[in-house]
């Protein structure tokens, strides 16, 4: 007869007992032990400026929590994970001393962390859930239950992690090898056998295992994955401007024409019987279309220097309500048609316009990478921190718009933000037309006039915008709120002359006169977004 293959379960599972200690896994739960320590300090630590940052940037959550108790309520769980830091070290340590006293030791110190983990997490849970009771904003936004369960976990996963970190050592701790390790006494198989060998095999009951199983993901999934996947979406970065300031550097973009060809005569004899007609090509149709065409070159030179652009009458350049570790950044639309993002991904005209922007300026800190996200996010920006302009491009149609969507685009731009659109092509042009009637139906596109201040600043343009390839004209429109202009729409695709050299047929003067119009843009719309915060933040 063959042998029987031996059983798969561990031998302290069929019936005998474990006589042999594993000095490594008492040595492991000994490490494991001193570097819960450290976590728990970590949390007592952090937490209580975190915690009041936060209160300090919302202050009708402040006098909620002050008035519910909750305030004291995370004070005091900050408190339990210090005392579970310095619990958990001195037992760590003195467990060197492998007996039964700092074996019951290193068990009974776990209930703690589960207490300072419980008390940490209600709290949160009760104090969140309190503000949305009491219609509350956070960060300038309404919540509601989506938006507040991920704060929750964003708040929490840090003490959750605690948690699931001490019940696998308990685990460990009670398991026969780590015990005989430290007490020198064997006996029956210990919870913590049966929870490692239920993991591996479903244990003696295949079917309440895996039910027990289904049950633990399902409330993983609601609980953890669900709002991940919501926040990889959902989540904002606050736009900050560089903060300072100072006054723009003034420079002109001249126009240059190209010098027309003296015509060339036939002259006769006076007397002679001969007429012979000689018909003008400079004059020809073609010729004019093509005069008009190319009289716009443009050339930028700067004419003056009155110190680096900003605003508030400093040298050094910034914005006054913008922030010390800034980073200007290109926030791209989303709009569901073909090529929303023309020239973005293949060839990079929003990071090429970035760094042109910085060697023109001097603020060096830029978006290393490109960045979009659908109109819907707009709304979750902070009242202190929206983006000063957002770019909206396409090479055909635009996608379908939703009513919500139309609204919040416009809410955007009244409270202070700018809408920089770029056609790339005349369909798009057509479609955007419709779409920004939409977004704005009581206010008519306006023909922005030569002089106006968006074109002296910091480069001059005497004739306005650059015409470019004019898919739908050749005049920059606008629509205008209480003396500002919250859109810039460019019918010439100005962003293809952002686009990496080599790809179009772009010269280098068109490049630059496009690169120029794009920080005369964006400067128009930092200093109308500094406005905006410094007005809320009275």
């Amino acid at each position: 007869m063959n042998p029987q293959p031996k059983s798969s379960l561990p031998t302290e599972l069929v019936g005998e007992i474990p006589t042999r200690p594993s000095p490594l896994k008492a040595t492991v739960v000994r490490v494991a032990m001193v570097m819960l320590a450290s976590l728990g300090w970590a949390f007592w630590s952090w937490g209580p400026p975190a915690l009041a940052i936060f209160l300090e940037q919302n202050p009708g959550v402040s006098d909620l929590f002050d008035s519910h108790g909750f305030t004291r309520a995370f004070g005091l769980s900050f408190q339990a994970f210090g005392l579970v830091g310095l619990v958990s070290g001195i037992v760590g340590t003195v467990s060197v001393l492998k007996n039964r006293l700092t074996y019951l030791l290193l068990r009974n110190s776990l209930f703690l962390v589960y207490a300072a983990v419980l008390l940490y997490v209600v709290t949160a849970w009760l104090g969140l859930f309190a503000v949305l009771n009491a219609g509350v904003e956070i960060d300038a936004l309404k919540q509601d239950r989506a938006t507040i369960l991920l704060r929750w976990w964003s708040v929490c996963w840090p003490a959750l992690a605690i948690g699931v970190y001490a019940f696998w050592l308990r685990v460990m701790l009670r398991s026969r090898s780590v015990y005989v390790a430290f007490t020198r006494k064997a006996g029956e198989p210990m919870s913590g056998d049966r929870v490692l060998e239920d993991l591996r095999t479903h244990g003696r009951d295949p079917r309440h295992r895996r039910s027990l199983y289904a049950s633990v993901w399902t409330h993983i999934t609601i609980l953890i994955i669900i709002p991940w996947l919501l926040s990889l979406g959902g989540n904002v970065e606050p736009y900050k401007v560089p903060k300072g300031s100072g006054n723009p550097v003034v420079a002109m973009v001249k126009m240059v024409k190209p010098k027309k060809k003296k015509k060339k005569t036939l002259t006769l004899r006076a007397n002679s019987d001969i007429i012979m007609a000689i018909p003008d090509l400079d004059e020809t149709e073609v010729d004019r279309e093509m005069e008009k065409q190319t009289q716009a070159t443009y050339e930028a030179g700067a004419i003056a220097k009155a110190g680096k652009i900003g605003k508030g009458g400093g040298t050094e350049g910034g914005w006054p309500a913008g922030m010390e570790d800034y980073k200007v950044r290109f926030i791209r639309l989303e709009h569901g048609g073909a090529g929303w993002d023309d020239g973005m991904n293949e060839t990079g005209a929003d990071l090429n316009f970035l760094r042109s922007f910085a060697q023109a300026t001097g603020f060096k800190k830029i978006a290393r990478k490109g960045e979009s996200h659908s109109i819907a996010l707009l709304k979750k920006y902070p009242k202190d921190g929206f983006p000063p302009f957002v770019y909206l491009t396409g090479n055909n149609s635009m996608g379908r718009v939703s009513s919500a969507d139309i609204k919040i685009l416009r809410e955007y731009c009244l409270g202070g933000g700018m809408l920089i659109a770029d056609a790339g092509s005349a369909r798009f042009h057509s479609s955007f037309i419709h779409f920004i009637r939409q977004v704005f139906p009581d206010k008519p596109l306006l023909d922005i006039a030569d002089d106006d201040i968006i074109y002296q600043l910091p480069y001059r343009f005497p004739e306005g915008a650059p015409a470019f390839w004019h898919h739908g004209g050749r005049r920059a429109l606008g629509i205008k709120h209480e003396g500002r202009w919250m859109a810039f729409y460019h019918p010439g695709d100005m962003n293809d002359a952002w686009k990496s050299q080599g790809y179009t047929d772009v010269t280098s003067e068109m490049r630059e006169a496009a690169t120029s119009l794009g920080v005369n843009l964006v400067y128009y719309a930092f200093n109308h977004w500094d406005d905006a915060v410094t007005k809320a933040k009275k």
